[in-house]
């Protein structure tokens, strides 16, 4: 018992001694509240910086092979009427991405002030099937135009947009005479939109799935429809090459947003829309090049400690300009009438993936605790050592000064 008694690190004073043995001073009472107000002012920084999340970020080999992404896009033509501009979107291997019609929204604007000039309509069945009319013996007839599959006998025509009606109704479809890729009733809406050239833009958003391969968005004046299994493209002939095809990128995203997500094209305006000059008609090619970085964000729970895996992708971008002959700074050459104009987006995927964490400061609550305790016991600790060092430190110059020996 006695060795224990020798080992207690805790001893114990007779509480009348210890208060006869206690000395306060008014230095005492100033460091305490000192410490005390540095302990608090430290103790909440530390539970901010608990309660704070830090974001790391790794790289490595992307791995993963095919797959689909979700693609954003969201473009404003401010001096193209929406019966005259189309979108697709093409990968390498000439594949079409699926339902891009179906998910794109088309909105009127006026040119001059940018305001809405109707509500939104969805694109619907932008693409008919145009087919080749034949007569009994299967010869193909000429000066036929297409039903588009509503033909009620092989040798059919529709030569007015209310023949084409007609051979919808009696098969009990229903004809919008607003879409342009019916080529019969296409003629009067080109022209009253090529009537509206500089007065009306439009407004494009869209939002689809495309194959994690390289590709292209094409954003092409004119109207679009199929023949024989395969996507035309009517330009318009020099219809095409007179529109201004000045725009503002409003959104580009592949994949889903996640925090502190930077898309540098978002806001990017190119030709009039950017100089605010209306009379600067930009008439050519807008090429822009972007490099798309798989990126895999886990999201950190505070209560649960779980993490939320978002795979999306960020990128970088670069643009470039290529005028028409119709634009009055381009030169006159050959080449220029071989540029197809329109707003091409083409996109690469990179082969290195980015691991963005949101991590914890500490591992676990017991971490944390540890931490508040060594705060606690160190300014304790040092403000003691201080407080004791200058109350020795005025009685011995009060000895000295009185005359007595240290």
């Amino acid at each position: 018992m006695r060795q224990l008694k020798r080992l207690d690190v805790f001893p114990k004073f007779d509480r009348k001694f210890e208060q006869d043995a206690r000395h306060r001073t008014v230095s005492g009472g100033i460091f305490s509240v000192v410490a005390i107000v540095v302990i608090l002012w430290l103790l909440v920084g530390e539970v901010r910086y608990f309660l704070s999340i830090e974001e790391h970020h790794e790289m490595f080999v992307d791995t993963e092979v095919g797959g689909d992404m979700r693609v954003t896009v969201n473009v404003t033509f401010n001096h193209v009427p929406c019966d005259l501009i189309t979108l697709d979107a093409v990968d390498v291997f000439g594949v079409f991405a699926n339902d891009v019609e179906g998910n794109t929204v088309k909105q009127r604007i006026d040119a001059a002030t940018g305001q809405v000039i109707s509500a939104a309509r969805a694109v619907v069945d932008e693409k008919k099937v145009m087919t080749k009319a034949i007569d009994a013996d299967g010869v193909e007839k000429e000066n036929c135009p297409s039903c588009y599959g509503a033909e009620r006998s092989p040798g059919d025509c529709c030569h007015t947009c209310e023949d084409v009606r007609q051979a919808y109704a009696q098969n009990g479809w229903r004809l919008d005479v607003d879409d342009i890729s019916v080529e019969q009733c296409a003629e009067d809406r080109i022209k009253m939109a090529t009537a509206a050239f500089g007065k009306e833009g439009c407004n494009l958003y869209a939002t689809f799935a495309a194959s994690r391969a390289t590709g292209s968005l094409q954003f092409i004046p004119g109207r679009m429809y199929q023949m024989l299994g395969r996507r035309m493209h009517d330009l318009m002939g020099s219809a095409a090459r007179k529109l201004d095809l000045s725009h503002t990128v409003h959104t580009l995203e592949f994949g889903e947003r996640f925090p502190g997500q930077q898309n540098p094209l978002d806001g990017t305006a190119q030709g009039s829309a950017l100089s605010g000059d209306a009379k600067d008609a930009m008439n050519g090619r807008f090429s822009y090049f972007v490099k798309v970085i798989p990126t895999t964000y886990q999201r950190y729970s505070l209560i649960t400690g779980l993490q939320d895996t978002v795979e999306s992708n960020q990128y970088t971008a670069t643009h470039h300009f290529t005028p028409s002959a119709a634009t009055k700074a381009a030169p006159q050459t050959p080449t220029m009438q071989e540029i197809v104009p329109g707003v091409f987006m083409t996109y690469d995927l990179s082969p290195v993936r980015i691991l963005a964490q949101e991590r914890h400061p500490y591992p676990s609550v017991i971490h944390f605790v540890l931490q508040l305790c060594a705060v606690c016991g160190g300014v304790l600790t040092v403000v003691g050592l201080v407080d004791s060092m200058c109350f020795h430190s005025v009685r011995k110059v009060r000895k000295m000064c009185t005359g007595k020996q240290l």
